[in-house]
């Protein structure tokens, strides 16, 4: 049994955290927060993060009644909490205010979070969406899992989201094995679609120095070798879970040479996945899983059709 089918133990999501800016963006990412925390029986803690306090000469304190802005995003966490949203989930609210992660920090460990949730938008263009964001500092920092919906992602419908095709994509990395159980346990929770996801890296690395790739004869052991790569690749995505897990969830296994990012963005779209679950890691340059680096993470993210849940290592 590999080491990825010993440690397919079912995660606990016992405490989620969303954070949120109250923005139609934090609004895209309520459905699929509420499909989870429902299936889990998790209490949602909702945290708005006000910017903190300009620096000045004299320090004043303010009058609560005073505080405009916080008043307003007192009455905006009011108002969410009046929807539909949280009516049946136990759940707590909190305005702060401060720099971010210093306030999210602490609020995670003290209170126990096992997943965070939010939304984020487009307004710096795609390429540089998560690349210096909230989100990105939430993904650099978290320790824990966190389910981000972008701005591709669609909603149309998703109040009845039952993320009924997942696809976990794996670099078998120790990210991956991390995010394998949320990948398994969400599938079984949902009865969903599974499609196990691996993209062999296009390189010509893998050719010995002596050969010339400009030649037929050499590009014919070149493609020997990635078919080679690929039948070894998906003998690895096989043996990630156990027999009987394999018997019954049924999984669709996915194991081609392109690029990871495009591939699992292609193989969304196409199979209309509800959720990608992926690793996270930053792999050093000269890593041999480091084709799901950050980057890749980041483009998915930005670009995907559906929420996309990340799992450190």
């Amino acid at each position: 049994m590999s080491p990825f089918a010993q440690t397919l133990l079912v995660p606990a999501l016992k405490n989620i955290l969303f954070a949120t800016d109250f923005s139609p963006c934090s609004q895209a990412a309520l459905p699929y927060l509420h499909a989870i925390a429902e299936r889990y029986a998790s209490t949602v803690h909702i945290i708005h993060v006000l910017a903190p306090e300009p620096q000045i000469g004299i320090p004043l304190d303010r009058l609560p009644e005073l505080d405009t802005e916080r008043n307003v995003a007192q009455a905006d966490m009011n108002t969410l909490l009046a929807g539909r949203s949280f009516g049946d989930i136990a759940h707590t609210a909190i305005v702060e205010r401060g720099q971010l992660w210093e306030v999210l920090a602490p609020f995670i460990k003290e209170n126990s979070i096992d997943l965070i949730v939010l939304g984020t938008h487009g307004r710096r263009g795609l390429r540089k969406l998560v690349l210096g964001s909230v989100a990105e500092q939430v993904f650099r920092h978290a320790t824990c899992p966190v389910l981000t919906v972008g701005p591709q992602a669609t909603h149309e419908g998703a109040a009845d989201t039952s993320f009924k095709t997942i696809l976990f994509a794996t670099d078998f990395s120790s990210g991956s094995q991390h995010a394998l159980p949320y990948a398994v346990s969400l599938a079984r929770a949902n009865n969903s679609h599974l499609i196990l996801l691996h993209a062999v890296p296009v390189s010509l690395e893998a050719l010995p120095n002596s050969m010339d790739p400009t030649l037929s004869a050499n590009w014919e052991v070149s493609v020997e070798l990635v078919a080679d790569a690929l039948g070894c690749a998906r003998r690895q995505v096989a043996d990630l879970i156990s027999a009987e897990a394999m018997k019954e969830l049924d999984p669709e296994i996915v194991v081609e040479c392109e690029p990871a990012s495009e591939m699992i963005l292609r193989v969304a779209e196409s199979n209309q996945a509800d959720l990608i679950v992926m690793g996270a890691h930053r792999a050093s340059a000269h890593s041999v899983a480091a084709h799901l680096p950050w980057t890749t993470a980041s483009t998915v993210v930005c670009q995907a059709p559906c929420p996309v849940l990340t799992v450190r290592s």
